[in-house]
């Protein structure tokens, strides 16, 4: 029954309203069951699943037919969601706000009966510590001021998917991170890029600092510096450094024991990079920070870079919580549309729960997730007391749920 979810639908319909889409009322109803299923399922999130919970009386296979068929264009959504999120931030944070471009990729782990999913390779996965057969997606994420929100994404997919065309349609994780870094455009005067080591390359770097980015990253060990002119690299050159040569540095809630170095480093002429121990005798494995703006305190870069977990987390609530990973759709087109929802539901609930924060005391994205679960079946209460006043019949009034008696 459609009349179901309409309340606990009404601010997903009213945020799709203000995206004004250039779409039928039966496409743009499909997107709101998406988002409001996604958000409402507990449990796999699939195409089935969300449909069944939302009770909404199309068949399920509708829901395939619109990410495979329907004639939409899931790059103009994520455009204009992410349009509307950025004017909404210019409007409620001030312009002087120092604010964080994240860059970073996540595996889309399936399992290896999924052969007929289009795309799929083995990708090494830094917390299996092995290759794993997934999906590699680089996406991007802004942080300024209460906001933390999704951006974009882009499938990297090996040479061979491209065949004859390689030369002109691939590009190695790098690129697509560049073109993310092309895409953003900020919503304050000033935007710092946030990357982890396997994105510090002194060309990504330099391609941020001609957008007007500067960089705050770690660094590998293998990193090439020049202290005092001599060649060595970062990890070599940590061995000599003595207790007395570092500076206690607290961030947030942690104290490291930091020796700031500022000078060439192999890609760049001159930039910033702490080493850091978490130890007070430096008997821990240190830590390696490169900033490309070296007028930052150390401090200031150690807090700057702590912003990086946002990614991190964001990537728990795609995957734990909105069913990132749980697509059970063959073709890329599909599975691209997919996660345009997914990544439409994220920025929804974010932008929910900084407008409503202290009405509805919403701390984090779960608890935004918890506050639309707990009114679904507020819906379904008021449902099952419209049917008893009306003389429905328990039995009809559960099969009209979908649900078995």
């Amino acid at each position: 029954m459609p009349e179901i979810i309409i309340e606990q639908g009404q601010d997903i319909i009213n945020y799709l309203n203000i995206l004004n889409l250039p779409y039928s009322e039966a496409l743009l109803s499909h997107m709101s069951y998406f988002v409001s299923g996604i958000v409402a399922t507990e449990g796999n999130k699939n195409v089935s699943a969300i449909y069944k919970k939302l009770t909404c009386n199309r068949d399920r296979s509708c829901g395939s037919r619109f990410l495979g068929e329907y004639k939409w264009n899931n790059e103009y959504v994520d455009y204009k969601r992410i349009s509307h999120s950025l004017k909404t931030v210019q409007r409620n944070v001030d312009e002087g706000t120092v604010g964080f471009l994240i860059v970073d990729d996540s595996l889309s782990k399936k399992d290896k009966s999924t052969k007929k999913i289009e795309g799929l390779d083995y990708h090494h996965s830094h917390s299996d510590g092995k290759a794993m057969w997934s999906h590699c997606v680089v996406t991007s994420h802004y942080k300024v001021s209460e906001y933390s929100l999704p951006q974009s994404y882009k499938l990297y997919l090996r040479k061979q998917c491209f065949g004859k065309n390689v030369k002109k349609h691939f590009k190695n994780k790098q690129q697509l991170a560049m073109q993310l870094i092309d895409e953003f455009v900020p919503a304050t005067e000033i935007t710092y890029l946030l990357v982890d080591a396997w994105y510090t390359s002194g060309k990504l770097m330099l391609h941020a600092l001609r957008k007007g980015y500067h960089t705050v990253g770690r660094i590998k060990s293998n990193r090439v510096i020049y202290p005092g002119g001599i060649k060595t690299n970062v990890k070599e050159f940590a061995t000599h450094i003595r207790k007395d040569e570092t500076c206690p540095v607290t961030a947030g809630e942690d104290t490291y024991y930091v020796y700031r170095y500022e000078g060439k480093i192999n890609d760049l002429e001159n930039a910033v990079i702490l080493i850091c121990w978490s130890k007070k005798d430096l008997s821990d494995k240190p830590a390696f920070i490169v900033s490309t703006d070296v007028s930052l305190t150390t401090s200031t870069i150690l807090e700057y870079y702590q912003n990086r977990w946002d990614i991190e987390v964001s990537y728990r609530y795609h995957k734990n919580s909105l069913g990132f990973d749980e697509y059970q759709v063959e073709s890329l087109t599909s599975i691209k549309r997919f996660w345009s929802m997914v990544f439409m539901t994220y920025t929804f609930l974010e932008l929910f729960r900084v407008s409503n924060k202290k009405a509805l005391k919403l701390q984090n994205l779960g608890d935004t997730i918890g506050y639309f679960r707990e009114q679904y079946l507020v819906c379904i209460a008021k449902f099952v007391y419209s049917c008893a006043e009306k003389g429905v019949s328990l039995n009809a009034a559960i099969t009209k749920l979908g649900l078995a008696a």
